[in-house]
């Protein structure tokens, strides 16, 4: 298998972590507004998604900093990440910046936790929709690239 969508489903860790072992060759996992599970599935994609090209998470409730640093620092091949609407902060940005080489689009709209300067120390040549700071709303922005 190499395509997996289960957004906006109710799914348990079990049946993820039996997903993410039975199918090696994911290179793209969609998991947009699901629930039921815990973080834990979500730190196995780090461990067994090693062909992990497109990630997203939009609007998933369990993820964490931990989540973010572990798929990060594992799945290196990652070009197009979607934590949209997730409670992370600036440590799993950071962690993005240092790791994801191969990232080409990340979306973190909804993300109010991220500052302006830690978007700043991501690659320019990523395409990423984030909140705008340029005032006191949060609004959508295409930065590409970032300055």
């Amino acid at each position: 298998m190499v395509y997996l969508s289960l957004k906006g489903l109710k799914i348990s860790d079990a049946l993820i972590s039996a997903i993410l072992h039975s199918c090696p060759d994911i290179c793209f996992l969609i998991l947009n507004r699901s629930y039921g599970f815990t973080n834990i599935p979500i730190i196995k994609i780090a461990k067994f998604c090693p062909k992990l090209i497109h990630l997203s998470l939009n609007s998933c409730k369990c993820l964490t900093n931990q989540c973010i640093t572990e798929i990060a620092r594992s799945c290196l091949k990652l070009k197009h990440l979607e934590l949209s609407n997730c409670s992370i902060s600036n440590k799993a940005i950071e962690e993005i910046a240092s790791n994801c080489i191969n990232l080409k689009y990340l979306s973190l709209e909804g993300c109010k936790r991220i500052s302006e300067e830690v978007i700043k120390k991501l690659n320019s040549k990523i395409k990423i929709k984030h909140p705008d700071y340029s005032d006191d709303e949060f609004s959508v922005s295409d930065l590409s690239p970032l300055i």
